[in-house]
């Protein structure tokens, strides 16, 4: 029988009420806030986690485990509804209705700290923990979408407050925990401090099965683990659910919180550096720019949706080491000393925190440079933000020059206007001897844009509407997949990013999006293609260019603006 089929009969059958007294204290009581949005509605992806925390084998005499359901449309089983907002607690292999919340909001900082603080007042424990289930998008955008309430999410600043309020200065949680993208910030982790000891997070995107709730079952054999043990074992798990051969991006970190502050001022006294020389050399800015479009960044997309900007503090802080050696060196102790567990499967080096570094985002950059100057960070890393955007922009005078050269495949639309019909980067497998091989989806020449790379694999993003949404088809490149493979949708949901992939299905109403460029104006806009059904498999093809196509080159220039020449 499918997990499924087996928790949809569980919960008809299992699924009783238990309100009442307090329980006794035990030694862990853990929260999952459990924002099911379209990762329920759409895939049963809470109810899949739900099935594992119950398959876990925990013995519910040495931990609590109590788990808010709320923020679907629909739920993929019989019990939980999509009307209310539901208290349950993991007792014994079965899932007990607690408390009935009422249809409330997900994205409302109040939700979390009433549902921390019936936690705590009913269910004592000697440690607690919180994780908090859902999409994620980094330091701007924060956690989580609520469907039933046009998609609200929690800011870093709301769930300050909410733990505010639930008293969590006073009676600080163990661990704090992000099933969900981008969580593993420097920001998070200063707001977190207050109220936590330990931080367990992603740095990069998370598969959409994300964490594997068996490590509840640890708790058996060691209930007194701290946040740091605890950690690495749900590190581990995460790990080994998908595998050392795995295509998916795969980050999880465990970031001792009462070490963070040294961790921004480093960063803070490297930036100050890095100010000076915006400021005074004439070539600062090419140069800053230069290393800024080097560094590892998480949550990239296509041009049309690539607002993240989180990046590795410590590959951003290699970056400058030739430049401001004793700024680097305090940032790396600092990590090392802050960051006490981490693991990935990155093609790069990750010291397992991010921050914020504005460059492909910098359209929204005036309201994301708001928001970040409202966390109250360090006040050098946030003037630097603030004067690299002005440069950026255009707003100071910065010196040109090209960070990135790919080949390009121009068809022409008439006079001086072109399509950008494929872009390629260099690989021994993507081209025969003599003649170059572009890709093709359904018919239509496309271009590949470079988000990620792990040591597996290399990822790519194609900007289309599908069924009406804007999104990116996600394309990785494998040893086994040496042509591409299609891997999913992502769909463009603002700033909080989607874990994981949506399925094509057969049917689906697809259209691409061309970069359209006048060359004797310089006027660029993106045009839609022709709408096409998927039929399944969907796969890349790889042709000659089409009769009439010329051959140019895309650059990227120190402001992160696409240069592009035609032959």
């Amino acid at each position: 029988m499918s997990k499924i089929r087996w928790i949809l009969l569980v919960f008809v059958m299992l699924v009783t009420f238990a309100g009442g007294r307090p329980a006794a204290q035990k030694p862990y009581t853990i929260m999952v806030y459990m924002n099911g949005s379209d990762l329920e509605s759409e895939f049963g992806a809470a109810t899949a986690d739900l099935v594992e925390m119950l398959d876990s084998g925990l013995d519910s005499r040495v931990a609590n485990v109590l788990i808010l359901t709320g923020g679907a449309k629909r739920w993929m089983n019989e019990a939980i509804p999509e009307y209310e907002c539901l208290i349950w607690e993991l007792a014994d292999g079965q899932l007990n209705e607690i408390e009935n919340m009422g249809l409330v909001n997900m994205g409302n900082p109040d939700t979390l700290a009433k549902f921390i603080s019936f936690c705590q007042s009913r269910y004592p424990a000697e440690k607690y923990g919180l994780i908090m289930w859902d999409h994620g998008g980094g330091s701007i955008a924060g956690f989580g979408h609520d469907e039933k309430f046009d998609d609200a999410s929690l800011t870093l600043l709301d769930m300050a407050a909410a733990f505010e309020a639930a008293g969590l200065r006073e009676n600080k949680l163990e661990f704090l925990g992000f099933d969900a993208c981008l969580m593993a910030t420097v920001e998070m982790a200063i707001i977190a401090a207050d109220y936590a000891n330990v931080l367990i997070a992603s740095e990069d995107l998370e598969p959409g099965d994300g964490w594997d709730y068996v490590f509840l079952g640890a708790l058996n054999h060691n209930p007194s683990m701290d946040g740091h043990q605890l950690g690495r074992v749900i590190v581990d798990t995460f790990m080994d659910f998908y595998g050392e051969d795995s295509d998916e991006i795969l980050t999880l970190s465990v970031v001792e919180l009462s070490k963070v502050q040294a961790v921004m001022e480093a960063m803070g006294a490297l930036m100050a550096r890095a100010s000076t020389r915006l400021e005074v050399m004439h070539n600062g800015f090419v140069d800053l720019s230069a290393r800024r479009s080097k560094t590892k960044t998480f949550g990239e997309g296509s041009p049309r949706d690539n607002y993240a900007d989180m990046v590795d503090i410590g590959d951003m802080a290699i970056q400058l080491q030739q430049i401001f050696p004793a700024e680097v060196t305090a940032v790396l102790t600092a990590l090392e000393s802050c960051v006490s567990y981490n693991r990935h499967n990155s093609d790069t080096a990750l010291w397992g925190l991010s921050t914020f570094y504005i460059y492909g985002g910098k359209s929204l950059g005036v309201p994301s440079l708001a928001a970040y100057s409202g966390l109250g960070m360090d006040e050098n890393f946030t003037e630097y933000l603030h004067v690299f955007f002005e440069f950026l922009t255009g707003r100071r005078s910065g010196h040109g020059g090209i960070t990135r050269s790919e080949l390009a495949l121009w068809q022409p639309t008439g006079g001086n206007s072109y399509r950008l019909a494929g872009l390629l980067q260099t690989s021994p497998h993507w081209q025969p001897i003599g003649d170059l091989l572009w890709p093709t989806l359904g018919g239509h020449n496309i271009a590949l844009y470079p988000i990620a790379k792990t040591a597996n694999a290399r990822m790519y993003a194609i900007p289309a509407v599908v069924n009406g949404r804007d999104a990116d088809i996600i394309v990785s490149f494998t040893g086994c997949h040496p042509a591409g493979q299609i891997k999913g949708i992502r769909y463009q949901t603002g700033g909080v990013i989607q874990k994981g992939h949506d399925p094509i299905d057969p049917g689906d109403e697809i259209a691409l999006y061309f970069l359209e460029r006048n060359f004797a104006t310089g006027r660029e806009e993106w045009a839609e293609g022709e709408v096409f059904a998927a039929a399944l498999p969907l796969e890349l093809d790889w042709q000659l260019a089409p009769v009439g196509s010329k051959m140019g080159s895309r650059g990227r220039d120190v402001c992160c603006d696409d240069v592009y020449v035609v032959g």
